[in-house]
């Protein structure tokens, strides 16, 4: 401690970066779609139902007093035209209750309040640098009732200038060494873990180097957002990081993304026209 009211701040357990690692994601195993999946089945069984009914039909011609309605062949010949029927059905409604778990989980995110605060890293045999810290504080809450959440990895996307070498948007992680500032607070630990309907909250801390923030976008542009990696489902989604408070869920500010997007940017969304009047599509320039 170097002044009254500052402290070195405690940091999260430190968790490998693991986006370059090939993880078993439910995303990577559940590949195939209900409709290819349904029909694969329903091809099968019409074959194997056509085979046996061959086999009942040669029986049958061979040997006298041979119930060719009643054999064997014949019954195993109705279990599968009957499957073969019910998973063609399946396929032409499109019905796939896997998908359910590969999509974003029902996370709904608890924002109290961001602020940014100057900082000192304390660096051994180097003298102290100035940084700068995001500090939010969240609260995340599992809505599914059967379903557990991780939240494996926490990032900072803030938006840069436009033509920046670093992509639409630059990522920063947590501090990386010890820092120093006024009024310290405790960051949550990755991973969070979450079983159905519970809920855990804390700080999040990210740090922005001065060499870094040269490439933000300015005031007037400026956009910063947390992303969340959630690892059972694979999955991404972003939230507004700077703000008063709110409540953000899915389709309702909680917004799945990509890691391309980091480059990219977000898609641009197709203008409405359709159901407007004519007044209403006159669109103002930018």
């Amino acid at each position: 401690m170097t002044g009254q009211g500052s402290a070195v701040a405690p940091l999260a357990r430190a968790v490998p970066d693991l986006d370059g690692l090939a993880l078993p994601e439910l995303s990577n195993i559940c590949v195939v779609r209900p409709r290819e999946l349904w029909f694969s089945l329903g091809g099968a069984f019409l074959a194997v139902g056509t085979i046996l009914s061959a086999l009942a039909v040669g029986y049958f011609a061979k040997e006298q007093h041979y119930s060719l309605s009643l054999s064997p062949q014949m019954i195993g010949a109705y279990a599968s035209f009957t499957l073969a029927f019910l998973f063609f059905a399946l396929a032409i409604a499109g019905w796939g209750p896997w998908l359910r778990w590969q999509r974003f989980p029902d996370i709904t995110v608890l924002v109290k309040g961001g602020r940014t605060t100057v900082a000192t890293r304390l660096m051994d045999r180097l003298p102290p640098e100035r940084t700068l810290l995001v500090i939010v504080n969240v609260f995340f809450i599992n809505g599914d009732a059967d379903r557990n959440v991780c939240i494996r990895a926490a990032y900072l996307r803030v938006r840069t200038k436009p033509g920046s070498g670093w992509g639409y948007w630059q990522i920063f992680t947590e501090p990386t060494g010890p820092v120093e500032y006024w009024n310290p607070v405790r960051a949550m630990e990755l991973p969070i873990n979450l079983g159905p309907r519970a809920g855990a909250g804390g700080y999040l801390i990210f740090e922005l180097p001065d060499y870094l923030a040269a490439e933000l976008a300015p005031p007037p542009q400026a956009e910063s957002v947390v992303e969340i990696h959630e690892a059972l489902s694979g999955k991404v989604a972003v939230f507004p990081a700077m703000v008063v408070g709110g409540t953000f869920r899915r389709r309702r500010g909680l917004v799945p993304t990509t890691i391309a997007e980091r480059v990219t940017g977000p898609p641009i969304q197709p203008i409405r026209t359709h159901g407007l009047s004519p007044w209403e599509r006159v669109t103002k320039p930018e």
